[in-house]
């Protein structure tokens, strides 16, 4: 009968029944009921029994909607699978920053990849995230311990959006649920002019070029890393990026400032090759002809932080302090988040930091718009009140 199931043994080559005995019994796959028949994974009648019957319960309660049926071929998927299957997925979309998501992956992949997509379970998740926040790592040469909240919630995000996509395609027909961590947004960290010219004095070329470019335009370090001349309108004084990190193009004029560090730019184009000829480079912004390795600025940066006095510094610290000096300078919104790229306000407002000073200054602002009133009660005296005591039609009372 087809609810009943059996349990069997294949025969071998010779003939003779093999040791394993096997399953069959109908169950739902892709849409359809049809026969399933897999391995009990024991030669003991006693146990294939019992696990025929598991099978049978799962079964069931698929039917009455207790629960999905996983089924043998789910059980076999490997989360490398699922990650395989998530980094097709972005290459063929053509999602940006895949290189910074293919970095976020690695950690994930090394713990989950072996495993059966079914062992993932929020306590393995867990236990991922605390194996992140004791993990040994290095910055400038010292080991510093522990991950951030919001680089291993990046992580586990993207664990979550490979189940979520084999989910989608019928791959797997339940995806765990994945906790995250808490996350401090607020961004706090900006230069200010004195400290950008003395940093700029100890970064190596073209760090420091890269440098004054973002303090001046807030744009993020990679659009300034990958800029190339073709998007330089040298005749016009514009830089006009096709696309960006918020998937829209924009236009940057140049004032005086920018005019004089791109021309700068544009004298060092020429770079020696290996072979000890010379080319121009495509980038604006070149070391040795090809876009600065991220391992190399990382380095510069933390020897020019040391020698300037300024322990903790980001480069993303230029993109914010150069939204709060425009909206402070009385630049409207919508025009800084032209410049800058902000697709959203509610990113942009995360960047317009307010200091101590600013506080301050919103007291005493205050205390002098109180200050400024009159002293004098603008409120009119009530005539004596009627001591007649009959009530009026209407009165309240």
């Amino acid at each position: 009968m087809r609810g009943d199931g059996r349990i069997f043994r294949r025969k071998g080559k010779d003939g003779q029944n093999l040791a394993i005995w096997h399953v069959a019994y109908w169950g739902p796959v892709d849409g359809r009921v049809i026969e399933i028949r897999e391995s009990a994974g024991t030669g003991d009648e006693k146990k294939a029994r019992q696990f025929l019957k598991e099978r049978l319960r799962e079964v069931g309660n698929h039917r009455v909607g207790a629960a999905r049926f996983q089924g043998p071929r789910q059980e076999r998927v490997r989360v490398e699978e699922l990650f395989e299957a998530l980094d097709r997925d972005y290459v063929q979309r053509g999602i940006k920053g895949l290189r910074e998501a293919r970095n976020h992956m690695k950690p994930v992949r090394e713990f989950f990849g072996f495993r059966r997509a079914m062992e993932v379970t929020p306590n393995l998740v867990r236990e991922y995230i605390a194996g992140r926040k004791m993990s040994v790592r290095r910055v400038g040469g010292k080991p510093i311990v522990g991950v951030a909240n919001s680089t291993i919630n990046r992580e586990t995000e993207l664990l979550g959006r490979a189940f979520r996509l084999a989910h989608n395609e019928g791959t797997l027909t339940l995806a765990p649920s994945i906790p995250s961590l808490p996350e401090n947004n607020a961004r706090r960290g900006f230069f200010d002019r004195h400290e950008v010219e003395s940093l700029v004095s100890h970064l190596r070329q073209p760090l420091s070029d890269m440098a004054q470019f973002a303090y001046e335009t807030g744009w993020r370090l990679g659009e300034i890393r990958g800029l190339r001349w073709e998007y330089v309108d040298r005749r016009a004084r514009e830089v006009r990026l096709p696309d960006s990190k918020n998937g829209e193009g924009r236009v940057l004029p140049l004032d005086e400032n920018l005019w004089i560090l791109i021309e700068r730019c544009w004298s060092r184009r020429e770079y020696k090759k290996a072979n000890g000829g010379s080319s121009l480079s495509e980038y604006v912004f070149h070391f040795r002809g090809r876009p600065t390795p991220e391992t190399t600025l990382r380095r510069w940066w933390v020897e020019a932080l040391t020698k300037a006095g300024l322990p903790g510094k980001l480069f993303h610290d230029f993109r914010r302090s150069a939204v709060r000096d425009m909206i402070r300078a009385g630049v409207a919104q919508a025009v800084a988040m032209s410049v800058s790229g902000h697709k959203t306000e509610s990113m942009f407002r995360r960047y317009n930091i307010t200091t101590t000073a600013d506080k301050l200054e919103a007291l005493r602002l205050r205390r002098k718009y109180v200050d400024a009133q009159t002293t004098e009660s603008n409120i009119a005296a009530f005539p004596t009140a009627n001591t007649d005591t009959t009530r009026t039609p209407g009165g309240m009372g």
